[in-house]
C-alpha cells in the first residue's frame, strides 16, 4: 500500500490507472477461493495493486499470501481486464481506472486465514453457488468458464478517449516530477504478408522498437493499441491476440528528460486493415517492415524478446 499512498499524497482522490494481480485459485473439488474485502465489504477475488520494483507475478503471490494465508502455483493469465466499465470509486472517494491481470491458480501450501485488514472472511465456493459479486470478478470468473487457453483483453465496453493523447502521464508527473510510475503501455507486433516485422525508429532515443504507448484513462488497453500504431505508423491495425504482459522491473525504464517508468506492457499481434504506411515525425522518425533475422540496430533486448514471444504461436500470453 506504500505505493497508492505515496501517490494518493501527490495527487488526491483524482483519476489514475492503477495496474492489480488477482488471483482465481480454484481447489481440487472445482471450488473458488473468495474473500469478503474489507473496503467494499462484498466478496471478490484475492489480489492487490503492484508496487514499483517488483514484477506482477510477485505481486500476485505477496498479495495471496497476505490476504489469504496460502501459497499458490500459478497455472495461466486468464485476462487483461482494463476497460472503463470497470472504473471504480472507493468509499473514501479514490478514483481509479484499474489495469488488472486475472491469473488461474491452485493452492500450493499454507494455512488458510483472513488478515483481517483487507480479507474479512474466506471461503471456497462452487461455481452454482456464487454470490453476488462486483462486475469485474463476474467477468473474470465467466472467462475462467470458457476453458479459452488465450488471454481475454476485450471483456468489458471499450470506452472512449475523454482527454488529448498523453494528458494523463502528464498530468500525473506534473505532481509526481520524475519519481517511479508504474505505467501500463501496449506494444504491437504487426506482420506484412512477406513475414517481415513493422518498427519504428523512436523520436526520445533514436533507437528501434515496436509501435506503441501508454494506456489514457477512459479507453480499453486494446484501443490504446489502435491509437497509438495510428499516430505513429498511419495503420489502421486490429490485435488478434495478447501475445504477452512484460512487468520485470528490470525493464524500469528513464527517459532523457529524466522521468522514471516502470513499465506494464501488453504486446498484442495485430493485423493490418487500412491506412498508409508513414512515420509521424513526432514520435516515429522511420517506420519499416524488416525480415525477422535482418533486424536493424540498435534494437533493444526488450523488443527481441516480445518479438521471439509473438512468432512462438503459444495459445496463451507469456507473462515476463
Amino acid at each position: 500500500m506504500d505505493y497508492i499512498r505515496w501517490l494518493r499524497e501527490r495527487i488526491g482522490p483524482e483519476p489514475v490507472w492503477l495496474v492489480y494481480a488477482t488471483a482465481l485459485i480454484v481447489d481440487e473439488a472445482g471450488r473458488i477461493l473468495l474473500q469478503r474485502r474489507a473496503d467494499f465489504e462484498a466478496w471478490g477475488l484475492p489480489g492487490g495493486v503492484m508496487e514499483p520494483g517488483e514484477s506482477l507475478l510477485q505481486a500476485l503471490h505477496r498479495e495471496v499470501r497476505e490476504e489469504t494465508g496460502l501459497s499458490i502455483r500459478v497455472e495461466r493469465l486468464i485476462g487483461l481486464y482494463t476497460s472503463p466499465e470497470f472504473m471504480v470509486r472507493y468509499p473514501n472517494g479514490d478514483v481509479v481506472h484499474p489495469v488488472t491481470a486475472c491469473f488461474l491458480a491452485r493452492p500450493a501450501g499454507g494455512t488458510l486465514r483472513p488478515d483481517g485488514r483487507e480479507s474479512l472472511a474466506l471461503d471456497w465456493v462452487s461455481l452454482a453457488e456464487l454470490p453476488p459479486l462486483p462486475p469485474w470478478y463476474a467477468a473474470m470468473i465467466a472467462d475462467f468458464r470458457r476453458h479459452d487457453p488465450a488471454a481475454a483483453f476485450r471483456t468489458g465496453a471499450p470506452g472512449r478517449l475523454a482527454s488529448r493523447p498523453g494528458e494523463t502521464i502528464r498530468r500525473l508527473r506534473a505532481r509526481v516530477g520524475s519519481a517511479p510510475l508504474v505505467v501500463p503501455a501496449t506494444s504491437a507486433v504487426i506482420f506484412n504478408d512477406r513475414g517481415e516485422i513493422l518498427l519504428q525508429r523512436r523520436e526520445d532515443n533514436g533507437e528501434w522498437g515496436l509501435p506503441g504507448g501508454i494506456m489514457e484513462i477512459g479507453e480499453r488497453i486494446d484501443q490504446t493499441l489502435v491509437r497509438e500504431v495510428w499516430e505513429e505508423t498511419g495503420l489502421e491495425v486490429e490485435p488478434l491476440r495478447l501475445t504477452g504482459l512484460y512487468t520485470d522491473p528490470a525493464w524500469m525504464f528513464t527517459y532523457p528528460n529524466g522521468d522514471r517508468s516502470q513499465p506494464v506492457v501488453a504486446c498484442f499481434e495485430a493485423r493490418i486493415i487500412g491506412g498508409h504506411l508513414q512515420a509521424d515525425g513526432a514520435e516515429s522518425l522511420e517506420v519499416g517492415f524488416f525480415p525477422p533475422d535482418r533486424l536493424p540496430e540498435p534494437l533493444d533486448l526488450r523488443w527481441r524478446i516480445r518479438i521471439e514471444d509473438a512468432r512462438a504461436g503459444l495459445p496463451g500470453a507469456v507473462v515476463r
